[in-house]
């Protein structure tokens, strides 16, 4: 890292400043300095470590413009999966009363879309509350995060933050989703149901995987999941994505969907190509949607497909095989099935003319 390049990567960042809207406080926290060290550093003041802030500067910016060079759409497609999690909303919130809410559950493994619809629902829903939970986080944090979304002060013991809580939601219109709930434990959804549920009146909504459920239907009968029947009995309603994508109709990714989704920016998908991200879509442990996004925008910077502007099944394959996806082992398309189903789809042309 020259002196002159020291010089470029000052420049270059300005003008992103300009360009972009960036601040020196987004900036020194991505570089992980302090604000008036990279105030220093663009007025060309900094005594430290200079080309090695810059070295690291340099590497930021080349990192945010290959994620920008990624061909991806942001807007937001209403699938048939959204409107199944958006109804449990609506049905738990409109079964919950002004003496108590009712409780929603919605389960799928990792890639149905589940965390994308429910921030999408609290975007456009003003009187919800979105919280996305994590391994580390206890039933206190959990309601302190729920008090800091709410505005409230989120210090002090458990008693104290639920009061705050308490006070604030019990008369107010407010629904509470909470995101990645399969590692709550029975103690934990307990909390839950009498703070949330039966004090504050709220209707609650609970998301995570097949965990989630394995906990909230253990026998009553079992030590230390007594609570689990005043539980239940709140509870409204279960969506189970993973069944529901596997039925043999076709389940909850349509072809329409498919379509919705993934083609953009001008490119269009084939009909072997959907057929195989509707399989994809289905199968689980593959990731599902997540994992098509990310073969879509691997396939739309490929050459080949700008050229010919349209993505097709061995596209898709071939795709999976260049990322090494480790997810590929459960995939139920290979080499040989798309390889079939093109040559069939070509052998019916063919014969009818």
């Amino acid at each position: 890292m020259t002196q002159q390049r020291v010089l470029d990567v000052t420049l270059r960042l300005r003008g992103l400043i300009g360009e972009k809207g960036w601040s020196l406080k987004k900036i020194a926290q991505m570089a992980g300095v302090s604000r008036s060290t990279m105030s220093l550093f663009l007025k060309g003041d900094y005594k430290g470590d200079c080309k090695g802030l810059a070295a690291k500067l340099h590497d930021i910016m080349e990192s945010v413009a290959r994620r920008e060079r990624t061909p991806h759409t942001e807007e937001f497609v209403r699938t048939a999966v959204a409107k199944r999690i958006f109804t449990v909303i609506a049905e738990t919130d409109a079964f919950s009363t002004e003496q108590e809410g009712k409780i929603g559950i919605i389960i799928g493994d990792g890639g149905h879309g589940k965390s994308h619809c429910l921030r999408a629902y609290g975007e456009t829903n003003r009187n919800t509350v979105y919280v996305e939970l994590d391994d580390a986080m206890t039933s206190t944090l959990i309601f302190a995060e729920l008090a800091k979304k709410l505005g409230l002060d989120a210090s002090g013991s458990r008693a104290s933050v639920t009061r705050r809580l308490i006070d604030n939601l019990q008369n107010r219109h407010i629904i509470i989703m909470l995101d990645e709930a399969s590692l709550l434990s029975v103690r934990e959804l307990n909390l839950l149901r009498q703070i949330l549920v039966i004090k504050s009146r709220c209707p609650l909504i609970l998301a995570g995987n097949r965990d989630l459920l394995n906990t909230v239907m253990q026998p009553t009968t079992k030590r230390g999941c007594e609570s689990l029947d005043q539980f239940t009995s709140r509870l409204m309603c279960i969506l189970d994505l993973d069944q529901v994508a596997g039925e043999t109709d076709g389940g909850l990714y349509t072809a329409e969907d498919i379509r919705r989704l993934y083609e953009y920016g001008g490119i269009r998908l084939t009909t072997d190509a959907v057929k195989a991200l509707c399989k994809i879509s289905r199968t689980p442990r593959s990731g599902r949607l997540r994992t098509c996004g990310h073969i879509i925008a691997a396939c739309h910077m490929a050459a080949e497909v700008q050229q010919r502007r349209s993505i097709d099944a061995a596209t898709i394959v071939a795709a999976i095989d260049e990322l090494r996806l480790p997810v590929r082992v459960w995939l139920p398309i290979g080499r040989a099935d798309i390889a079939g189903t093109i040559e069939h789809e070509q052998e019916a042309a063919a014969k009818a003319g």
